[in-house]
């Protein structure tokens, strides 16, 4: 049947006039097509004609988008529009999606100084040669500040000449040409990846690094790259975009802005790819000259000048290629003794020993295999299982946890790898290593290992992934339900943690690598219960941090992994949690849909504790949405359920939910009564952050009640709580909260002081929403 307007409701009031005008224009167009729900799904469904990749729009999509309760994607608009071209008004549909929803630039904070990115990882510590190529690179990029457009130069060359290091060298060279920020992303595309880094996945991290709250960011890729563009305009941004394989692969990467430069490296010829007046430099293998300068860099020039032609010799078989000759020189100066014309022999003896794919990985091969067959026992074995490893370094206790040995021998075997030149420690306790040598790793793994051993050590590094994530969570947010944990497989070295910050710092810094680690195991297949299990106890994470993205992405893993698993219980959490993603976006429809599913799932499992966290979910929502006594129907189910269990902290969560009710509906005596009770429950616990949360609720209660001092008490006493723990969006909030308090009590002055220490916190922070205190601040002017 025909979707007509008068069988839909009213647009919601909050729409802006832009989106009221686009909404009403494609209500209007289907209705004038008389394209059902379900026509609109088929007629939208079809492959993309530029790239022929599938997409689709169902439905129950399609009815969200024409009620106006979420943001259609532009392509979806686009298909339409293109199906409907013989319909008049249907060419300037996409004109009213691109003015009622692609951002303008993020509004600066009048004195706030902006945030300015400095991405650019360190450059190389004995960089030799390339000085007419960086005079050459030095000189476009003085062009840029007279140029019209963004200035874009191609870097391109076989794999292992020097691009990166020349990247990262140059980048350094001419950063305070561009003062408004360095922005820097490798593209990770070793062989046996089943699909390089997306640009959509970097275009997140770029606006973060800018420091755009999370409310602040469109939820669909054209806006979020509308909104990049916005902000480079006016500014001078280097932007390094390393390892790319196509134009494809990071056009929304790239500045349209004059003033700023892309800097592209890439082992394709990507000429004509970027439009005309791209500048290409073609990388070209050392000269002889350059090639010598490194070995005696390297190996001093007493010796190489005394064994000149069999330096000349090592030069040749290196092809003078600079990866392959970094690792002859550490290969020789581990052994000072050793004639370089016996090593060149060597080098001749094992030649291509692994299949090739071209003279460039021939001579890497030879190279790398005189390397290796010296290596000790344990390094080798190491070096061979790193191959399996897909995330962008590794840290010796994950590394100890892959080969199942002792984290003192992991590190002895990566520090002997580190020297040979076969990985790199570019961080402390990090090591990472080129792509030529992760696949000959792998091609090594395959070689000496067995399909058996090979997916049990990737089974040994999720698990280090799984107990190590669990156990900085528990340490960082002791408060919450816990999913059935597995006993740690045998070789597996968790880490463990001294504090909460300690543990938070490093659930951080390993966020990337997890990513990419249960990405890269999803797409293998046979890893599920890992990938659900990682992708839930990462969660915490992912929400205080405020990556909200990235717990969308990680809650469809884990989502897809259930599924294949069958089991009730999985599939309860993970709908549950995608559902917490989907709210935290504004995906309210989507949120109440998979909350539905967890509830479903966890009924059919038996299990009434994560019943009841689900009602405590759905009454978050509808708290959400502003209704209140709903609200307070679902969390009195969950208490109902959680009183019966006796899980005393869980109980101490619904009373203070029920108190935060409350109080919002103005009942103020009735929120006084459940929030003590979530007081003393929390005491009894022993949980810190929980006795926070309902101390933040009494804080609430006390301002409705005009009880100004015991209010300021109640936040004051949050304060040294969230303080001693590091949590600073919780800080920033009781911040928030206090400077409340002391505005009812009169004391402007102290106020303001609290909200712009709480704005400064929040500055701080990825993804932090700043507008509810600058609100506060506005009208006595910026903070």
């Amino acid at each position: 049947m025909p979707n007509h307007d008068r069988h839909r409701p009213s647009l919601p009031v909050r729409l802006t006039l832009a989106e009221r005008d686009f909404f009403m224009e494609l209500r209007r167009l289907v209705d004038a097509s008389g394209l059902s729900f379900e026509a609109l799904e088929e007629a939208t469904s079809d492959p993309r004609p530029e790239s022929g990749e599938s997409f689709f729009c169902s439905g129950a999509q399609w009815e969200r988008w024409l009620n106006g309760q979420s943001l259609p994607p532009r392509i979806a608009v686009r298909i339409l529009a293109e199906k409907l071209a013989d319909h008049n008004g249907a060419g300037h549909l996409i004109d009213l999606w691109a003015r009622a929803f692609v951002p303008t630039p993020y509004p600066q904070e009048p004195g706030r100084a902006p945030v300015r990115p400095r991405q650019l990882p360190a450059s190389m510590q004995h960089f030799m040669g390339r000085t007419a190529e960086l005079e050459t690179l030095a000189s476009l990029a003085e062009q840029v500040r007279a140029s019209s457009a963004a200035t874009v130069i191609v870097v391109d060359g076989t794999a292992g000449v020097g691009k990166t290091a020349l990247a990262k060298r140059i980048g350094h060279a001419v950063a305070d040409r561009f003062p408004d920020g360095q922005l820097y992303v490798s593209m990770p595309d070793v062989a046996d990846a089943s699909e390089p880094t997306s640009g959509d996945e970097v275009l997140r991290g770029f606006l973060e690094a800018f420091g755009i709250p999370h409310s602040q960011l469109p939820s669909a890729v054209d806006g979020q790259a509308a909104l990049y563009r916005s902000l480079l305009a006016g500014k001078r941004v280097l932007v390094v975009l390393d390892n790319v394989r196509d134009a494809g692969q990071v056009g929304l990467l790239l500045p349209g802005a004059p003033g700023c430069l892309a800097l592209v490296t890439s082992r394709n010829q990507l000429t004509g790819q970027f439009g005309d007046g791209t500048h290409v430099l073609r990388l070209n293998p050392f000269t002889m000259s350059e090639a010598r300068d490194l070995l005696e860099h390297r190996l001093g020039s007493a010796r190489v000048r005394r064994e000149s032609p069999a330096a000349d010799e090592l030069i040749g078989l290196c092809a003078r290629m600079p990866l392959a000759l970094s690792v002859v020189a550490a290969h020789a100066a581990a052994r000072p003794d050793f004639p370089l014309e016996m090593l060149a022999d060597e080098l001749r003896g094992h030649g291509p020993d692994l299949p090739d794919a071209g003279d460039t990985a021939i001579t890497a091969r030879t190279v790398f295999s005189a390397s290796y067959h010296h290596l000790s026992d344990d390094a080798a074995r190491m070096f061979r299982l790193l191959g399996v490893h897909a995330g962008p370094d590794i840290s010796p206790t994950a590394g100890a946890s892959l080969a199942a040995v002792p984290v003192e021998q992991a590190r002895k075997s990566l520090d002997e790898l580190a020297r040979a030149y076969l990985v790199e420690e570019h961080l402390p306790g990090r090591f990472a290593f080129h792509d030529l040598l992760r696949a000959y790793a792998a091609e090594r793994a395959r070689m000496s290992e067995t399909a058996v051993e090979l997916e049990a050590a990737l089974r040994r590094l999720l698990d280090y992934c799984l107990q190590s994530m669990h156990a900085g969570v528990t340490v960082a947010f002791p408060a919450g339900l816990p999913a059935p944990m597995p006993q740690p497989l045998p070789g597996v070295q968790a880490e463990s943690f001294g504090s909460p910050a300690q543990a938070l710092a490093w659930c951080h810094t390993e966020r990337h690598a997890v990513q990419s680690l249960i990405t890269h195991a999803a797409e293998r297949g046979g890893f599920d219960a890992y990938c659900w299990r990682i992708s839930w106890a990462m969660a915490p994470v992912l929400v205080r941090g405020g990556f909200l993205h990235d717990y969308l992405a990680t809650g469809r893993i884990g989502l897809a992994a259930a599924r294949n698993l069958g089991d009730p219980l999985s599939l309860g959490h993970a709908h549950y949690h995608l559902a917490h993603a989907c709210a935290l976006l504004g995906e309210v429809a989507d949120s109440d849909a998979h909350l539905t599913r967890a509830l479903r799932s966890f009924t059919t499992a038996g299990d009434q504790a994560a019943v009841a966290m689900t009602f405590n979910g759905m009454a978050q929502l509808l708290m959400q949405r502003g209704e209140y006594p709903r609200a307070l129907e679902r969390e009195q189910e969950a208490l109902r359920l959680r009183a019966a269990l006796g899980d005393q902290d869980e109980i101490a969560h619904s009373e203070q939910t029920i108190a935060s009710i409350y109080a919002r509906l103005g009942q103020h005596d009735l929120a006084l009564r459940h929030c003590y009770r979530a007081l003393d429950l929390s005491r009894e616990t022993g949980i810190r952050l929980r006795t926070a949360d309902a101390l933040g609720v009494l804080g609430l209660v006390y301002l409705g009640l005009g009880d100004h001092d015991k209010a300021i008490a109640a936040y004051m006493e949050v304060l040294a709580i969230y303080r001693q723990a590091g949590q600073k969006v919780n800080i920033a909030e009781a911040l928030t909260g206090l400077g409340d308090a002391q505005q009812a009590a009169g004391n402007i002055t102290a106020a303001r002081d609290s909200w712009q220490r709480a704005l400064a916190l929040l500055k701080d922070l990825p993804n932090a929403d700043e507008h509810p205190v600058r609100a506060r601040l506005a009208p006595r002017g910026p903070a």
